[in-house]
């Protein structure tokens, strides 16, 4: 398969991941506030972007969501509050690791390809991540989906990096973990490469979830498999 022009990717999971993982951070906060766990990471995850649209910054809308978990589960919206406020200072964004292979795969697409993000994420958070990793200024764009457009699986945060990138969606591959960034893609007219990640080496993604490339490790993109 030939004629490629551009690649976007996502950044967590796929170019990089925490040192510690929400669920870490929420153990910990659970912990210091003197209250057994009331929610998990996932169910966070699943509800967060309800809040953006009424919450200018991470941090608020962590407290909105943690509040609402926590009147949900019997406990007084304060508990939430405080859970929150103790996750948003242990919270360092620039606190993460590149995934195996990713600086080099990152490096060898931008000496045969214009580069864009496409990441579900707030640009307070993104931003210190791509420069913790030496990537600030690699990328033509980068679209912070539920933020600057609907999240992922949505196809417009896809279509805003094509606008920008000037290439047409036949043209271009996103490289992604989840099976928003598959869906979003291909619904978007893209080609797809998904990095199964160890979270993700068993599990099969949404019904629908069929990428054109299946990746082991992003040291798999140093010789992209549709070259």
């Amino acid at each position: 398969m030939t004629g490629v022009q551009a690649v976007t990717l996502d950044i967590d999971r796929t170019l990089c991941e925490y040192r510690r993982s929400t669920a870490d951070l929420l153990a910990t906060a659970f912990d210091e506030v003197g209250v057994a766990p009331f929610f998990t990471a996932a169910e966070y995850h699943d509800r967060m972007f309800r809040y953006v649209p009424r919450t200018d910054t991470k941090a608020e809308l962590r407290e909105a969501c943690f509040a609402d978990l926590a009147e949900e589960r019997g406990h007084d919206r304060a508990v939430g509050r405080r859970v929150a406020a103790v996750h948003t200072r242990l919270r360092d964004h620039r606190a993460v690791e590149p995934l195996p292979g990713a600086r080099a795969a990152v490096e060898t697409l931008a000496e045969r390809y214009p580069l864009a993000v496409v990441t579900n994420g707030a640009p307070e958070i993104q931003a210190p991540k791509l420069d913790a990793l030496g990537l600030s200024g690699v990328f033509e764009t980068v679209v912070h989906a539920g933020y600057d457009t609907l999240a992922k699986p949505d196809p417009a945060p896809f279509l805003d990096a094509l606008d920008v990138l000037g290439t047409a969606a036949p043209a271009t591959v996103h490289v992604g973990d989840s099976s928003d960034d598959v869906l979003g893609a291909d619904a978007a007219g893209m080609r797809t490469a998904w990095l199964r990640t160890e979270a993700e080496r068993d599990a099969t993604g949404r019904p629908g979830t069929r990428p054109h490339f299946e990746l082991d490790s992003m040291r798999d993109l140093v010789d992209p498999p549709w070259e």
